[in-house]
């Protein structure tokens, strides 16, 4: 057992300085476990292969920290189970939209109904990136990581009620530029499709 944390830890050494090689041994060794622990959690064959590659790219990105962990298996596979979460919490998001969209029927959602979910997202999408480059930042790990306001703050070294104050400010901002383009977007259905 013992000998697998070494080869774990001189795995992620090697990953940490850029070698491709030790992270496709890593893929493979790990895959076989790993693949599995997220099908059980996301159901899906076809869901699970998308987790897969999001919790190796997740990896990657993050090797120049690797050297310094010293349970790998056990940081892989909770970094795999934040994947999960992440994107089972995009396919609840979506799954709601659909839902208060489908049930609600007052004038501000007649246009909501006529554009399709992907075109509400492709201007949210535009939005974002005319958000200042920290403000773009604070949202996505906020959305597209599934990071808690004091995480995000703890990682940008800013005091959480910064972070809660970018991410309304760029809430208000992308619902704007919504407004530009004559769509008219209630709140809720906003944070719905931000998350």
């Amino acid at each position: 057992m013992y000998d697998n944390i070494y080869i774990d830890k001189a795995l992620f050494q090697r990953i940490s300085e850029g070698d491709e090689t030790a992270f496709g041994v890593l893929f493979n060794t790990s895959l076989q476990s790993l693949e599995p622990f997220i099908q059980k959690m996301v159901k899906s064959p076809e869901s699970a292969k998308e987790v897969i590659q999001a919790t190796f790219l997740r990896v990657w990105l993050s090797r120049d920290k690797l050297a310094e962990i010293d349970h790998p298996k056990a940081w892989l596979y909770k970094v795999a189970a934040n994947e999960c979460y992440t994107y089972l919490r995009k396919e609840a998001t979506e799954y709601r939209l659909r839902e208060a969209i489908a049930v609600t029927g007052n004038e501000a959602d007649t246009v909501t109904r006529q554009l399709s979910l992907k075109e509400l997202q492709a201007i949210i999408e535009e939005a974002v990136q005319l958000l200042s480059p920290q403000r773009r930042r604070i949202f996505q790990m906020s959305r597209n990581q599934g990071m808690k306001i004091p995480e995000i703050a703890t990682a940008l070294d800013l005091s959480p009620h910064s972070v809660k104050n970018a991410l309304v400010i760029s809430l208000k901002a992308i619902r704007e530029h919504l407004r530009r383009y004559g769509h008219t977007i209630p709140l809720i259905y906003l944070v719905f499709l931000c998350k």
